[in-house]
């Protein structure tokens, strides 16, 4: 009898250690959740903000072409286009203040295969420039056909920079690289930008999940690709003045 007092009470005592670390576990579990879900609030402003941004300057470059064109001036391709995913959507407000002369297209969830549109668009609207930055290819690895498609479609006589793809968690980097690699081995007017090489010496440019820049981020992300291009940033007070 003695025995089963002393069994009762120790299943007591476990029941409530299990109820304890129920609870605990349950706290740790949402605990990251909440975070994450955070972040991801934090960004879908900052891309719709970014997007605005870049819609307010399309209308502003659209109405100084047309005073450009009643001047009677000649039209020119000497200008940089960038076409990205979200990771240069991101960086777009550090990007238009050092390069405010070019082109960004940047959108969420873009993968390689939808560049040629992309690209047909620009085209379209004459806003490919002589030289083209493509940041494509951390949403999806991607063939070399693919890769060449895009490269045949903006042709021989331009200058062509493929940024490398980055992430801390990103299963196919590699393997994503070494296609972007081989596509500028291939043709003489494409250049790598390796944006890993630095990214990885710099961890805290980015959020939590490793691919998207914070503050610090935007800012390292737009100077290396001036550096990339060549191009001296432009100050604020430059960029004001355009």
């Amino acid at each position: 009898m003695k025995f089963g007092k002393i069994s009762w009470k120790r299943i007591a005592c476990v029941a409530v250690v299990v109820a304890i670390t129920m609870v605990a576990g349950v706290g740790l579990v949402k605990a990251p959740s909440k975070a994450s879900d955070h972040l991801a609030d934090d960004l879908k402003k900052e891309f719709e903000e970014n997007q605005q941004l870049l819609q307010q300057s399309d209308e502003t470059k659209e109405s100084q072409e047309a005073t450009d064109a009643a001047a009677n001036q000649e039209e020119t391709k000497d200008f940089v286009t960038f076409v990205g995913d979200s990771v240069m959507l991101g960086a777009v407000p550090a990007l238009m203040e050092a390069t405010p002369d070019s082109v960004i297209d940047a959108k969420e969830s873009r993968q390689v295969v939808h560049g040629i549109d992309i690209l047909k668009d620009l085209d379209e609207q004459g806003k490919l420039g002589n030289r083209v930055v493509i940041e494509l290819g951390v949403n999806s690895c991607f063939s070399q056909a693919t890769g060449q498609e895009i490269i045949d479609y903006l042709g021989k006589d331009r200058e062509i920079y493929w940024v490398s793809v980055y992430g801390k968690f990103l299963p196919e980097m590699q393997k994503t690289n070494e296609v972007i690699q081989s596509l500028a081995e291939a043709n003489k007017n494409v250049s790598v930008i390796s944006w890993d090489k630095v990214a990885e010496q710099h961890p805290d440019w980015f959020y939590n999940d490793g691919i998207h820049l914070n503050g610090a981020g935007r800012q390292g992300f737009a100077m290396t690709m001036c550096e990339a291009l060549g191009i001296t940033p432009a100050t604020p007070e430059e960029t004001t003045e355009q």
